[in-house]
């Protein structure tokens, strides 16, 4: 398969383009065991292969951080399901940075230069250790440990190891080195070759893969957000000699270049690390949900800014969590009523489709209740304010290889860039289309009680296959504080 370059696209190895980035500290997170619970039926953990709970119309009350709760009414006898034994993205990309599941520990390297030293940057490096390691109560939002921890719901533990390196030469030599040569791999040479007598850098690699899972780098140079030198900005790139250097047996591959000044975005609110947040999405190979190339008609406004790989807020997508493994989707192919739990809850989510294929390469809708909460809360200016139902179209099907005249490197057919449809959609509940005109999301594309998708909602919705009819509607029948009640009718 075609090798995916993220959130800075590489044209050519070493050159990137503007993306966007945050970063992270020193904390461990304890994993937290996840149950799911409705009326008296266990459905288990999210990664449970148990069958859909038995028929059931009462809510009970569980942990709100750890009880994913779906659950059937009577109707046809029909239950959604959970699948078992399909693939993850990182089962099928050809090269994995962090692995998305366990404990994971990485290398954080603070470069300074003689001309912007740390001790002017406005941080100082406690304070980039909480933003990788802190607390959630110590920072703007949440540290990348926090964040992953929340997140992956207990699934992932990130804990960051931070050093520090003084460059030998001016930020302006390095700006224009960077136009001839791939400055960004040299220091990053420079870095571990001056740690690598006191570093054992082989507990870097946590899938055993012979490459350091990620390496971050966090400079002291101005971030250029107008104008100046690529060097200064937020990516997620290859290291260009991974065939060449190796440091205690393993060697530098996945990377995370970001500026300090990306911690200040948050003022006297403390340190900020949404930017590291966003970019270590790439480090796990999630592909940018925005449009990179705004100037052709194609698959304009991403997914309106309101997700951790568009515009940076917010937690991630239920498409990114079932494609990393830290949740299981509940599958509905025939008519049901269902009761669906808040996603901030513990991820739950419904696939609707007309056949499993026993794939989620494939192409689908994925129902979930949100709620601003959780960490959807702190970014709500930029997500939705009201609770209510999110439809998104998706289709991730794989094999056609990368397209060289694409603007967007993946492994995926679609992109949300420049191919003739979506990776993934938010399908407008108002039908305005305001997110791919605007970039922009509002409540009022959020389903309510009484709506019906493909009824008084995008009646001629259909999948993008053309081989395929989606004769199926999608009512909304009740939404409460608890949850949400849901009924599927698809043809006899």
């Amino acid at each position: 398969m075609t090798r995916r370059f993220s959130l800075i696209f590489v044209l050519l190895l070493g050159l990137s383009l503007a993306a966007c980035g945050f970063t992270f500290p020193t904390v461990t997170i304890t994993s937290r065991v996840i149950t799911t619970t409705k009326a008296s039926t266990t459905v288990g953990d999210t990664d449970s292969t148990t069958s859909a709970p038995t028929l059931s119309t009462t809510w009970t009350t569980t942990s709100a951080t750890t009880a994913m709760t779906v659950s059937t009414t009577q109707q046809s006898g029909s239950q959604p399901f959970q699948p078992t034994g399909y693939e993850l993205l990182q089962d099928v990309l050809d090269d994995v940075g962090i692995p998305s599941q366990g404990n994971v520990r990485i290398p954080v390297f603070v470069i300074d230069f003689y001309d912007a030293p740390l001790s002017a940057s406005g941080l100082t490096l406690a304070d980039i250790e909480t933003a990788f390691n802190g607390a959630s109560s110590e920072t703007a939002y949440e540290s990348l440990t926090s964040y992953y921890a929340k997140s992956s719901f207990g699934k992932l533990t990130l804990e960051a190891d931070v050093f520090t390196y003084r460059a030998d030469y001016s930020t302006s030599y390095y700006e224009n080195d960077y136009l001839k040569y791939y400055t960004d791999s040299d220091l990053i040479y420079e870095m571990l070759a001056f740690y690598d007598d006191e570093i054992d850098f082989s507990r870097y690699d946590a899938n055993g893969d012979g490459d350091i899972d990620g390496v971050y780098v966090v400079y002291t140079a101005p971030v250029s957000y107008g104008e100046g030198s690529d060097l200064w900005w937020a990516y997620q790139d290859y290291y260009v000699y991974a065939d060449e250097d190796f440091f205690d047996g393993v060697t530098p591959y996945y990377f995370c270049w970001s500026g300090t000044d990306f911690m200040l975005e948050a003022g006297d609110d403390g340190v900020d690390a949404h930017t590291i947040i966003h970019e270590t999405g790439h480090m796990l190979g999630l592909d940018d949900y925005y449009d990179y190339d705004d100037g052709d008609p194609l698959n304009s406004g991403g997914l309106g800014g309101a997700d951790m790989m568009d515009d940076t807020v917010g937690d991630h997508s239920p498409i990114s969590k079932l494609l990393l493994g830290w949740i299981v989707p509940y599958v509905v192919t025939q008519s049901m009523t269902v009761d669906l739990s808040p996603y901030v809850e513990a991820g739950a989510t419904l696939l609707v489709i007309d056949q499993w294929r026993g794939t989620l390469f494939d192409e689908y809708l994925l129902v979930s209740y949100y709620t601003p909460a959780g960490l959807f809360e702190h970014d709500v200016l930029s997500l939705f304010s009201v609770s209510g139902i999110l439809i998104y179209h998706v289709d991730a099907r794989i094999g056609d290889g990368y397209d060289e005249n694409s603007f967007y490197w993946t492994i995926f057919n679609y992109n949300n860039t420049d191919t003739d449809h979506k990776f993934v959609k938010i399908i407008e509940a108002d039908g305005d289309g305001l997110i791919d005109s605007l970039s922009v999301v509002e409540d009022q594309d959020l389903f309510q009680a009484g709506d019906v998708f493909r009824g008084t909602v995008e009646p001629g919705y259909d999948w993008y296959q053309p081989l395929r009819d989606m004769s199926f509607t999608i009512t909304i029948a009740a939404i409460g504080e608890a949850g949400a009640t849901i009924t599927f009718d698809f043809p006899a």
